[in-house]
């Protein structure tokens, strides 16, 4: 049992617990009482479920660190590409978390307002993907082949049209049909760039590890100009993603 939980496994070789059984165990003996090595052992084997318990919590703390809080997970998510991106995007952070738990915290306090940037950053992105994911759910439900041959018999049948009432109908729905096909060119475009904008943050938190390792090389003068070009960086991002999040949630709403 303890060979297959390896927090259980650690935990019965915890210097603490081991002390203090065969504390209770030498005592026992030289008092010839073993109500007290019965004692010894049951703290030894307390000791080491409190051990297993916080070396769980700790594992799973830091899994839950190197996620992206709110993101979908990739089986969740239908448009390949937006899938793709996520996995990447949380197998780098995964790794970004690795080098920040290597990272004197004197450093992660002088970027803190990096690392703040880096918190909006990844709030855009699960916006980023439910965006993608709301697109092409909506455009799979779509024939756009059959849409164009419509317009093309309404066209027909207006021109053929003896009634000009029913011509002037079938002109509409003519119309009606092409404003919607030209807002799904729209939303395929829109869907292009949140594709492109994934990738970005996917190369942002593919950067940052080397950029930290080589934050902890460096002199402090060296350190804060760097420090401040990934603030600014960030920040850039972080403005245009916010501004195509808004464009992706209008041409939503209006259709």
């Amino acid at each position: 049992m303890a060979d297959s939980n390896p927090s259980v496994a650690r935990a019965l070789v915890n210097p603490v617990g081991v002390g203090v059984a065969a504390g209770a165990a030498t005592v026992a003996i030289a008092l010839t009482n073993p109500v007290i090595g019965v004692i010894g052992g049951g703290v030894y084997l307390a000791t080491v479920a409190i051990d297993a318990i916080r070396r769980r919590r700790k594992k799973a703390k830091k899994a839950q660190a190197a996620n992206v809080f709110g993101m979908r997970h990739p089986d969740d998510i239908h448009d390949e590409a937006t899938r793709n991106a996520v996995r990447k995007i949380q197998a780098n952070r995964a790794t970004l978390q690795k080098v920040l738990d290597d990272t004197p915290e004197e450093i992660k306090i002088g970027i803190k307002n990096t690392l703040d940037s880096l918190d909006e950053l990844e709030r855009h992105a699960v916006r980023l993907v439910e965006r993608a994911e709301d697109i092409t759910i909506h455009l799979s439900k779509i024939n756009l082949p059959a849409l164009v041959t419509e317009v093309k018999q309404l066209a027909q049948r207006a021109a053929s049209a003896k009634d000009p009432e029913a011509r002037k109908s079938f002109d509409e729905a003519k119309t009606a049909r092409m404003d919607e096909i030209r807002a799904l060119k729209d939303l395929r475009a829109t869907k292009e760039r949140i594709d492109a904008n994934l990738m970005r943050v996917v190369a942002i938190f593919g950067s940052l590890p080397t950029k930290l390792v080589q934050l902890r090389a460096l002199d402090a003068q060296t350190m804060d100009q760097l420090s401040g070009d990934m603030q600014k960086d960030l920040d850039t991002i972080g403005k245009e993603l916010e501004v195509q999040e808004k464009v992706v949630r209008e041409q939503l709403v209006a259709q």
